[in-house]
């Protein structure tokens, strides 16, 4: 998989904010922060947290630090963000009337070069993310423990998925007696790069009645679910057992599921889920061809 170099990203994104003409202080870049997270700390609870915590309280640490805070794909839309608000201080930037000023007033080539790096690291960051491919992504398994022989079958899949190079978080696999099952579900749901929720009539009970482990998880799930309801590729629903209105929540019924209720079909089905863990299209788009009637 290519990753995003977010050092290199990130001393881009100085090179922007440090400039006079575009410049962002620590309420401003805290400010877009809690555009994307409205309980984020504001300026000053995060500084007294970071001289409480004995840590830097230079801007050029603490942005990177809260940055990389964040899951990538917020991290993505936060980063074209600031972006877009260095260009919009940079557009309505005019020259300080001091003569003695302390600082060398940007000329025009200057303040334009930093528009068009600005448009240029956007650009690179969308590309970066639309061509990206997955050799071996990581998938964390939520399911609910309904009896023996569907504890089996998820002990299959996640069989059929390792088979396939799909890395599979799975509570059977690491937990053990004494393990913090909480903490396990906290840290396996954003380390995942999907989740894939078994729907069952007994998964839909404990999900809305946030009983048990399944209820945990789904409290943490339709939170995530809910900020990127518009573009979701993460979280991918299976039916199991059961119809879609029996075993799937009110609100996960919008988005499309793998319906792998008919064992028969399991292996059409397996190849279904893996084309949506390896976010391949389930049929080919064409290619556009040149209109017949252009000369």
């Amino acid at each position: 998989m290519e990753k995003i170099n977010w050092v290199r990203v990130y001393n881009k994104l100085l090179l922007v904010i440090n400039k006079p003409e575009s410049y962002f202080s620590g309420p401003t870049f805290i400010g877009i922060v809690r555009e994307f997270d409205p309980y984020f700390h504001d300026y000053s609870q995060y500084l007294e947290y970071r001289n409480k915590e004995s840590l830097s309280t230079s801007r050029k640490d603490y942005f990177y630090d809260i940055l990389m805070s964040f899951k990538e794909d917020i991290r993505i839309d936060m980063i074209k963000r600031m972006f877009e608000h260095a260009e919009e201080l940079n557009k309505n930037y005019s020259k300080p009337e001091a003569p003695n000023s302390d600082f060398t007033v940007p000329s025009f080539s200057s303040v334009t070069k930093e528009k068009v790096i600005i448009k240029e690291e956007v650009k690179e960051i969308e590309e970066s993310v639309s061509t990206e491919t997955i050799d071996n992504p990581t998938v964390f398994i939520s399911y609910s423990w309904d009896n023996e022989e569907h504890n089996q079958w998820i002990l299959n899949l996640s069989t059929r998925l390792f088979d396939n190079g799909v890395q599979v978080i799975l509570d059977r696999y690491e937990l053990k007696p004494g393990s913090n099952m909480m903490h396990f579900m906290e840290q396996a749901i954003p380390k995942a790069d999907k989740v894939l929720l078994i729907f069952t009539p007994n998964y839909k009970t404990k999900a809305e009645g946030r009983t048990g482990g399944v209820g945990f998880e789904y409290s943490i799930l339709n939170a995530e679910l809910y900020k990127q309801i518009a573009n979701n590729k993460k979280y991918i629903p299976i039916l199991k057992n059961g119809s879609f209105d029996q075993s799937i929540p009110a609100f996960i019924q919008q988005f499309i599921a793998v319906d792998m209720t008919n064992e028969t079909q399991f292996e059409s089905k397996l190849n279904e889920l893996l084309l949506a863990i390896y976010d391949k299209p389930l049929v080919e788009k064409p290619k556009l061809g040149k209109s017949p009637f252009k000369k």
